[in-house]
């Protein structure tokens, strides 16, 4: 790229603090905006942003949120429309939406329908379309994974785009202030789970666990966050009132300064945010090798399971992990401004010709 940068546009339809894909948008904003660069973000709303943000946003309405095919199809007529309307020169559109006028896209989620499975169906196909369309564009520069899980999917499903499938962008951390805790071999320990959507990240098998490593001889506690108490969890009334559920939370510290162990068994997961956070804070992770966020998991800070691996295996795992007298809990530290620098390195190859 010969032309400075005069703008980097981020797109995503909703923008803020909202946990996911729109936190990861948010903190790489905030940072690259701390680092000089002229920010802009293309929205349909911004959700849970503070009144002193001090970033460009432009909000194009919401059209609909159902059927998301036609969603994503209006959203990315209504950014391209913008785009030709205020034309700039040197500017980067970079994407987090199935959108067609981007220099790069990053891909936050596992693929659609991968592997393929059912009947065939017009949702199905307008939602590969549209995928399709987002990463094998021929403008497409770089198309950038939060995961080497969604890496290895890209490769699988668009040999084609190899050539511009980058090394993944894992989010970064914000710190998490917690006071020290004091390891007591006696007393008991205590296992974790956090998660909005408990069926897919395997709250059923962390309740499985506990309830194995309860009639063992190294008895646990068991406390769950980020879903609505009223859940119905497949939990006997007795065994209710042993659990602690925290329900919602905005304060994750409340959270990670009561567990020993984070559980995280989840049938996929394209990265899950709770396994760095918990390895920040010192806290040891066992999770399902079906986690984007397993490959940052080392021998000394947790270990990496096959979700189908039978809940005995895990609950003895999880015994193991509890009972470490030496454990090696090194905290996990990738700030912000890390990811905001390797994104600096995409942006700076841009070819504006191409465009």
């Amino acid at each position: 790229m010969t032309e400075p940068i005069k703008q980097i546009v981020q797109v995503v339809k909703r923008f803020g603090r909202c946990g996911g894909m729109e936190e990861y948008v948010y903190q790489l904003s905030k940072e690259l905006k701390s680092a000089g660069q002229n920010i802009l973000i293309l929205c349909e709303e911004k959700v849970s942003c503070p009144n002193d943000l001090e970033l460009e946003v432009v909000e194009l309405e919401v059209s609909c949120r159902k059927p998301r095919w036609l969603s994503h199809l209006l959203f990315s007529q209504k950014v391209k429309n913008w785009i030709d309307k205020y034309p700039l020169e040197a500017r980067i559109i970079h994407s987090h939406e199935r959108i067609s006028c981007h220099h790069i896209t990053t891909i936050h989620s596992t693929l659609f329908n991968f592997p393929p499975k059912g009947f065939l169906s017009f949702r199905k196909y307008m939602n590969d379309w549209l995928e399709r369309r987002e990463i094998t564009r021929n403008y497409t520069q770089e198309v950038i994974p939060v995961s080497y899980i969604i890496r290895d999917q890209v490769t699988a499903k668009f040999p084609s785009v190899i050539a511009k499938l980058s090394a993944p962008v894992n989010p970064g951390v914000k710190e998490i202030k917690l006071s020290p805790k004091i390891r007591d071999s006696s007393r008991i320990k205590t296992i974790g789970f956090f998660g909005n959507e408990w069926k897919r990240k395997g709250l059923s098998k962390v309740i499985s666990i506990w309830r194995i490593l309860n009639k063992s001889d190294n008895n646990c506690s068991l406390i769950l966050a980020g879903f609505d108490v009223n859940s119905d969890i497949g939990l006997s009334t007795e065994e209710k009132k042993q659990i602690q559920n925290l329900g919602w939370l905005h304060d994750k510290a409340k959270f990670y300064s009561k567990i020993d162990l984070l559980i995280h068994p989840a049938k996929r997961e394209a990265y899950g945010m709770v396994i760095p956070e918990a390895l920040s804070v010192g806290i040891p992770v066992l999770c399902s090798k079906e986690c984007g966020a397993a490959s940052i998991i080392t021998s000394g800070d947790g270990a990496v399971l096959s979700q189908g691996e039978s809940n005995e295996i895990w609950a003895k795992t999880a015994s193991d992990l509890l009972n470490a007298k030496y454990p090696k809990y090194v905290s996990y530290e990738r700030p912000w401004s890390r990811v905001a620098n390797e994104y600096m390195k995409s942006y700076r190859n841009i070819n504006f010709s191409r465009s």
